[in-house]
């Protein structure tokens, strides 16, 4: 089977590393050939190069809309001749539509991994995305949340939750160097991981961790990314003396960040599937999200596996202070977590399910041709 992904680029982003991790699945098998085009020259995930496989750069020139990736994209096509048409995007699924109908490969689009349903009425992003839904054979979303959202009724409509390789969480880390590393002197660190845009509400992270201050000395909050808003919540932690916050940056190393840890946190206003939330559990940590009308309740067993909770200073400070006060209900907790992520979030579950949605759809494409 040769499948074609096309992207637009490979920055660090969630859906980026997603698809990556697909293709390192699909290359681990002798009956998968696979290419990969992209609009931008930006590669933040260099493992890419690894994979064995070609990579293919058709630029946008000065436009935004650039009408001749149509061409280029078609073009392409012809020259490796894919079985099936992969688009991470929606701009990307648009520009394959004249390969798909006049080489007759079949596309399947991923376009849906969040649950901010931003599709203005009667807006070009608004008509780009029906178009996209109409001509694909299979429209697929990392969430059920994310198909809610955008109000997607389609039966062509499919999801598939994200995977991670479940070995980057069996290794044992040094955790008193981490936290001589961080200068972490507490009994207990709770940490956040995401990017500081307007998308995290780090100001709730803040106030939360302030609260928490007056009444305890013993928890430490840590930050972990990096974004727009990070000078902005740094200034926060200075001028109101919040000094049980450490801001690190962004880090690669979140497995070692999360094994210090003792509850994950994730502050939202609204959330995909948060490989974020993935890691902590499967690190065997309880979370506690903001998430209640995303994608969260998803991963998250609320009161089993943590706590999906309202954006609310009070709320999830109370949470934090029922896991902090039971030792036994955090490690019941982690390790239901554990195995949840084990179960269904696996590299394996994801790979399965996409291999599962090429077959079917060459199947169909065939069946077509037979009775045609």
């Amino acid at each position: 089977m040769k499948i074609l992904f096309f992207i637009d680029t490979l920055t660090s982003g969630g859906k980026e590393r997603r698809m990556l991790e697909l293709i390192r699945y699909l290359k681990q098998k002798t009956d998968y050939e696979i290419a990969l085009v992209l609009t931008e020259n930006l590669i933040y995930y260099e493992y890419v190069y690894e994979l064995g496989i070609p990579i293919k750069i058709i630029k946008r020139k000065g436009i935004k809309y650039d009408p001749r990736l149509f061409v280029k994209f078609y073009r392409y096509c012809q020259e490796f001749k894919p079985d099936i048409i992969h688009a991470w995007g929606k701009m990307t699924t648009f520009y394959t539509i004249p390969a798909k109908l006049i080489l007759r490969i079949p596309l399947i689009s991923n376009m849906i991994s969040d649950t901010l349903g931003e599709n203005k009425p009667f807006s070009l992003s608004s008509l780009f995305f029906n178009i996209d839904i109409f001509f694909s054979n299979v429209f697929l979303s990392n969430s059920k949340a994310g198909l809610d959202a955008y109000k997607i009724k389609s039966i062509k409509a499919k999801v598939i939750w994200n995977g991670v390789h479940l070995e980057r969480f069996q290794q044992e880390y040094d955790l008193k160097t981490v936290r001589e590393e961080l200068k972490i002197t507490t009994e207990f660190v709770i940490v956040m991981i995401a990017a500081f845009s307007n998308l995290k509400d780090y100001d709730l992270f803040l106030n939360v961790a302030k609260e928490i201050g007056r009444t305890r000395d013993d928890v430490t909050f840590i930050g972990i990314g990096n974004g727009p808003e990070w000078e902005r919540i740094h200034k926060r932690t200075k001028d109101e003396h919040i000094n049980n916050v450490i801001l690190p940056g962004k880090r690669r190393d979140v497995e070692r960040m999360i094994s210090i840890s003792d509850i994950g946190l994730l502050c939202t206003y609204s959330e995909g599937i948060s490989n974020s939330i993935i890691e902590s559990m499967a690190l065997g940590k309880p979370v506690i999200s903001t998430d209640i009308f995303g994608a969260s309740k998803e991963i998250i067993v609320d009161g089993e596996t943590g706590y999906c909770t309202e954006r609310n200073t009070e709320k999830v400070v109370d949470r934090i202070k029922i896991l902090l006060n039971d030792k036994e209900l955090r490690s019941r907790m982690g390790q239901t977590g554990r195995e949840r992520i084990n179960s269904l979030f696996s590299i394996e579950r994801m790979g399965n399910d996409f291999e599962l949605v090429y077959k079917e759809v060459l199947e169909q494409t065939r069946n077509k041709k037979i009775r045609n």
